[in-house]
């Protein structure tokens, strides 16, 4: 267990890319059931999809931002 934390805590930015995996995984799973929403009901879920998926792809953005202007990810020894 202290070995996968150590690996763990060795990985830069485990949270972002946590989160970069988690807001693809809901888009998807959204995007998924909105089709099926459409196949089952012929309803269109356009909107409630625009919805969703403008909400992850913020959190992306925001993120993207952030480490954009903290200068992030660049290598400070070149």
């Amino acid at each position: 267990m202290k070995k996968l934390l150590d690996r763990l805590r060795a990985v830069p930015h485990l949270f972002a890319k946590g989160m970069v995996l988690w807001c693809v995984i809901c888009g998807t799973a959204a995007s998924a059931y909105a089709m099926r929403i459409l196949s089952r009901t012929g309803h269109d879920p356009a909107a409630l999809l625009a919805v969703i998926l403008a909400f992850f792809g913020g959190e992306l953005l925001l993120m993207c931002l952030k480490t954009v202007l903290n200068g992030g990810g660049r290598d400070e020894k070149l």
